[in-house]
Order: C-alpha cells, then structure tokens, then sequence
C-alpha cells in the first residue's frame, strides 16, 4: 500500500485521511464528499481551516475534536484542546501537537498558538504542518508523509518547502495551501526536482 493510499485533498489545507479503520479529517473546509471522520484535528481560525459548517458535516456522535488551546471561545464542545508540545495517545491514533506560525509575516502569529500535527495511523506517521513558515523544530520530526503549505505569500513557499521536508525526514512531500488566488503549478512542479524524496501533487477533489 503506498503511502499516500486514502489521502484526499479537497481545498487549501483541507486533507481527509483514511486508513485501517480510521478516518482523520485535519481543516474540513470545501468537503464534497461523504464522510464520517473518526478524528478531527484543526490547525487555526481562519475562515479556510475552521469552517464550522464542514465539521459539522463530517462530525458523528464518537468523532473526537482537537483544537488549539487558543480556540476555546470558538470551539466550547472539542474534545481536547493542545498546545505547541502536547502528546496524545488516542485509540488508533497518537498524535504530537507542533508550533505553526510565520516568521516574519503578520498573518499567522507565534503567540497565537496554533498548530500543526504529527501523527500516526495504521503505521504510517504523517505530519500536518499547518498554516507556516519553515521553522527549526521541524528538524525534530521524523515523519513518512509530510503536508506543507507552499504559497508564499500567507504560509512558506516552494523552496522552504522543499527545505521543511528535507528536514523531517519526509518520503513523501504533499503541497497544500496553493492552487487559489496563490502559489502556481509550476511553483509545485519545480518542487519535485528540488526534492530528494517523491512528490506527490495530488488533485483537488471537486
């Protein structure tokens, strides 16, 4: 089974994961298909990763909610609420919070703390970087599948990274947060021969 088997990408950073017997949604936005997700993990409140609408509709009576500790006024009813360096050990799923912000950008604050997630499911750790630019603790990660932003104007761009998934020790680099109003397809085909490991450009699901 390769590695990117049951990863959809629907918009931004919207990635439904299915494998084994688990379903993880992490940023449901522009869901259009059906689903019942066992896990959601949300990164931040902007309007394309916290869209209230799309949890609700891939949100069953067991599904298990997390959240930045900063989301607590938007989100009363998560299930957990983590911060940068935060561990859980789920039924099926073990997960490591991580810090996402920019570094020089306004547009995603360090003190907001808001997150991007490292975990794993059926034997395979992902890590979901969330909305950020390339920051030095994730030379800590060690990860198979690795979901980076490469927009360049809110999050990094190609060549950070390129440089992030080095860092993680990625097979597999997936670009999210690119194919809107930002970051090109040629911006992400050029990522594929900076890349040491494989590329996975997946397609958007209408």
């Amino acid at each position: 089974m390769e590695l990117t088997t049951g990863v959809t990408w629907f918009r931004g950073s919207s990635v439904r994961i299915r494998r084994g017997v688990h379903e993880v949604q992490v940023d449901p936005y522009a869901v259009s298909e059906p689903s019942a997700a066992d896990y959601v993990l949300l990164t931040h409140q902007h309007y394309d990763n916290f869209s209230e609408a799309d949890i609700a509709r891939v949100r069953g009576p067991q599904t298990i909610v997390i959240a930045p500790a900063s989301m607590k006024k938007q989100l009363q009813d998560a299930d957990h609420f983590l911060r940068p360096g935060d561990m859980l050990q789920l039924e099926g799923l073990d997960l490591l919070a991580m810090p996402a912000y920019n570094v020089e950008k306004k547009y995603h604050p360090q003190e907001s703390g808001w997150l991007g997630y490292m975990f794993t499911l059926d034997g395979v750790t992902y890590y979901h970087a969330g909305d950020t630019d390339y920051l030095d603790s994730m030379e800590t990660i060690r990860c198979d599948v690795a979901f980076l932003p490469c927009d360049a104007q809110y999050t990094m761009g190609p060549e950070e990274a390129v440089r992030a998934g080095q860092a993680c020790g990625a097979s597999v680099l997936v670009p999210v947060h690119w194919g809107e109003s930002w970051g090109s397809p040629e911006d992400v085909e050029r990522m594929r021969s900076a890349f040491s490991g494989e590329v996975k450009i997946l397609p958007r699901a209408l």
